[in-house]
């Protein structure tokens, strides 16, 4: 007579736990490649042609139905580099303000956690350091230089 070998309750709760942990791993990964993290160099191609987005302290809002956004920890700044504090909306202090009307965006610079980006009026530059930012915000490339026709 053959003796046959069943799996013990132990061993069938840890096939059961792995088994479970893997599809749970597999499924989170699903999920972020369907809908990754909107980062703000993509704010243009997301929001146009129209669209208000409004980053509080504790919140967001913003005028079309997308929520996963990610900025964390912005300061912006004008293009001489001075900090732009925005005014209240529904009495709720903005940290961050996001306008774009007829494909045209708002012109400055933000700093956060996910780098630094250039807002020009048609396009959105991510850079590497401030004074880069600055630079590009003021076009100071195109300047004339010192000894130049253009004194």
């Amino acid at each position: 007579m053959s003796k046959i070998k069943a799996f013990t309750l132990i061993e069938l709760i840890i096939v059961v736990i792995l088994v479970g942990i893997i599809s749970y791993i597999a499924v989170a990964n699903i999920k972020t490649a369907i809908n990754p993290a909107i980062t703000p160099d993509k704010f243009r191609d997301i929001l146009s042609p129209n669209a208000n987005l409004f980053i509080f302290r504790d919140s967001i809002s913003i005028d079309k139905n997308i929520s996963n956004i990610k900025i964390t920890n912005p300061v912006v700044y004008d293009k001489d580099l001075k900090k732009i504090n925005f005014k209240n909306y529904n009495d709720k202090i903005v940290v961050f303000k996001y306008t774009i009307k007829n494909g045209i965006q708002n012109s400055y610079i933000l700093a956060c956690n996910e780098g630094i980006f250039v807002f020009k009026p048609l396009e959105t530059i991510k850079t590497t350091s401030l004074q880069k930012a600055k630079e590009l915000l003021n076009m100071t490339e195109y300047l004339p230089k010192e000894g130049s026709f253009y004194k």
